[in-house]
């Protein structure tokens, strides 16, 4: 008959290995908690900034404003169209930079739709002009600081963004149109 064990023997456990293992847990443990809090300031700093108060928004339009006429201007002399702008979504920031979004067709030699831009002197940027990476750093810095709204629009570029795009393009849920 054979003798049956229960866990009652004792077996030798290294101490270096529950030296190394305990080591592994409390620096997983501290990198995880690094990163949750590395990442809630990098969101809080990233956040969108607060709207103006109302008084803020009053003082602060009609700069944005004459600011918006002389950039508009300066639109329609860089895109070029018979017809008149289609714009989308406009602000200004805290900076006094104008953002927005307008239907470049045809004007970069194609058909390109509503692009984003944003000013530098009261000359509009357009991302064929720059770089990726500074175009795509500047508009997120425009994104955030929607100070004060000069058109209201869309924020979405592409065909779809457009008006004729609001015609021709449509939601679905599940394959079915909405």
């Amino acid at each position: 008959m054979a003798i049956k064990d229960f866990g009652t023997r004792k077996v030798r456990r290294s101490w270096v290995a529950l030296a190394i293992s305990t080591v592994a847990v409390a620096g997983t443990l501290w990198a995880m908690m690094f990163t949750g809090f590395d990442f809630m300031q990098f969101e809080r700093e990233n956040a969108l900034l607060p709207a103006p108060s109302a008084e803020q928004a009053a003082r602060y339009r009609p700069r944005a404003q004459a600011e918006w006429r002389i950039v508009h201007a300066n639109l329609e002399t860089r895109l070029d169209q018979r017809s008149p702008l289609e714009l989308g979504a406009v602000w200004a920031t805290r900076t006094g930079q104008i953002c927005g979004i307008v239907n470049g067709r045809g004007s970069f030699g194609g058909l390109s739709s509503m692009v984003r831009f944003y000013t530098i002197d009261q000359r509009p940027v357009f991302h064929q002009d720059v770089d990726h990476i500074p175009f795509q750093h500047a508009w997120f810095q425009c994104r955030r600081d929607q100070y004060v709204m000069l058109h209201a629009g869309t924020a979405e570029p592409g065909f779809c963004g457009s008006e004729l795009g609001r015609r021709r393009c449509f939601n679905t849920k599940g394959g079915v149109r909405q």
